[in-house]
């Protein structure tokens, strides 16, 4: 689903704006049982300004997994829509930009198991993963989201939620391209008007996950 640049961080699509992605599933088996719980794309322009958000939880149809780390419990995924019911609307927020994670394989995975599960074809999406071009690039202590954060002066709200992290890697990361070096992403993206389609269930902001 998605393609890398090289571990420099280049990519000919810079200038096109990015596509912050974070998701919290029941676990780490892609291909077997496990399932996302949680979605959260911010879009941003070429200049790393906030253009829109879209969250959703989303109904596994299982057991959502490690509640203890991101806090989503079996009643407040009732009325979540499944991702079928939501992957056109994904696609639609991925369109067109480059699509950031941090550990962006981990994503890849689950986007990848879970749009062949709903039957639909994917795209080559242009993707940047954070991870690596962090641990190419910073001497750092480790390279987890949060202290990549702590380095670039971004606080991390509501860690281990889907959009606490987006968020958190949306702001990190024109201060991680700062430092990689020049970068073709200053031309601003245009205004967009997002259309989202199917059911849109947010996180109750009182059910935090635990930090």
């Amino acid at each position: 689903m998605f393609t890398f640049p090289t571990p420099t961080g280049a990519h000919s699509h810079l200038h096109r704006g990015f596509a912050v992605i974070d998701l919290e599933t029941t676990g780490f088996d892609a291909r077997g049982r496990d399932r996302i719980v949680e979605v959260a794309i911010v879009r941003s322009d070429a200049f790393g300004r906030e253009l829109g958000v879209f969250e959703t939880l989303v109904n596994p149809l299982r057991a959502p997994g490690p509640t203890s780390v991101h806090g989503i419990r079996s009643a407040m995924l009732d009325d979540a829509p499944t991702f079928p019911e939501i992957a056109e609307s994904i696609l639609a927020w991925l369109d067109g930009v480059i699509v950031v994670a941090h550990n962006a394989r981990f994503e890849d995975a689950f986007l990848s198991a879970e749009f062949h599960r709903s039957r639909i074809r994917l795209p080559r999406l242009p993707a940047l993963d954070t991870l690596p071009l962090a641990q190419h690039n910073l001497r750092l202590p480790n390279h987890k989201l949060a202290t990549v954060c702590q380095w670039a002066g971004v606080d991390v709200v509501e860690a281990h939620t889907a959009l606490g992290d987006a968020l958190a890697a949306a702001q990190m990361l024109p201060a991680l391209l700062t430092e990689v070096g020049p970068q073709r992403w200053h031309h601003a993206m245009p205004e967009l008007n997002f259309h989202v389609s199917g059911r849109y269930s947010p996180r109750p902001r009182e059910s935090a996950a635990l930090t």
